[in-house]
């Protein structure tokens, strides 16, 4: 009887963060044939987009140029950035639901790893900090040996241009009128050092690191079908190569349980 194919399910805040935070990964683990399910909690409730299917048809197009298995969408609306979450929205559901929801996809997929955020949700996003818990939660219920938690190296990223989660952190630091948006963890926001890097997490912590620059034309073509999150003329997509390398060109992970092919990606 062959063996299983190996199976690894992304879980991800918006559309366009696979693409941002594990698109190479992702591109390298497909190369490899590895099955990759990406799971997506929110998708086109976003009022500033005419058109209602935007997102997920811009995710869409993401995946097929990673050579994702399986797309899914949880249907969630956006939090936004305020303190306090819609009624309704992502970061509002009971954590138990989203993670039963997730479980059940990752059971159907035989998922043998489940990616979600750190426990700062990156940069401290109410989506992203409900991923991170839902994900715990569903690989749990699910027996899901092995979780890597994405995160940003803190340190690399104060050396090189400007990460989109830097424009994030100010983003969200903007809507909350406060230094640390309600509800983040205390250590889970470094304050911006000359407009660089908030959040991620220190480098001594992070056990996992993916060089994706050899897939690093598919992670930028997946980042760029994100036209209304990351449009062409964006700080993003005017970087050269050498830039765009410096910046996007490894991406970090903190695992707990055993390894998985991901880790046959890592830099020694």
């Amino acid at each position: 009887m062959p063996e299983a194919r190996p199976s690894i399910l992304f879980f991800h805040a918006h559309p366009d963060d696979e693409a941002i935070f594990t698109g190479g990964t992702i591109a390298r683990l497909t190369a490899l044939g590895v099955g990759v399910t990406v799971v997506i909690a929110t998708d086109d409730h976003d009022s500033s987009i005419s058109d209602c299917r935007t997102r997920r048809l811009e995710a869409e197009a993401a995946a097929a140029t990673l050579k994702v298995d399986r797309l899914e969408f949880l249907g969630y609306p956006d939090s936004g950035l305020g303190p306090k979450p819609a009624r309704g929205s992502f970061a509002a559901t009971p954590t138990e639901e989203a993670a039963d929801r997730l479980a059940g996809i990752a059971v159907g997929v035989g998922a043998t790893a489940i990616v979600t955020y750190d426990a700062g949700g990156i940069y401290g996003h109410p989506d992203h900090l409900a991923v991170h818990r839902a994900g715990l939660v569903a690989a749990r219920a699910a027996q899901v040996p092995t979780v890597y938690q994405a995160t940003v190296d803190r340190e690399h990223l104060h050396f090189v241009a400007t990460h989109v989660v830097g424009h994030a952190v100010e983003a969200l630091m903007q809507a909350s009128s406060a230094d640390r948006p309600e509800g983040m963890l205390a250590d889970a926001l470094a304050r911006p050092i000359d407009g660089k890097l908030a959040g991620g997490t220190p480098t001594v912590l992070i056990d996992t690191t993916v060089d994706v620059s050899d897939v690093l034309d598919r992670k930028r073509a997946a980042m760029a079908a994100h036209v209304s999150q990351i449009p062409p003329d964006s700080e993003v997509m005017l970087l050269d190569d050498v830039a765009f390398a410096a910046v996007y060109g490894h991406e970090w992970y903190v695992r707990s349980g055993p390894s998985t092919m991901l880790d046959q990606l890592t830099i020694p």
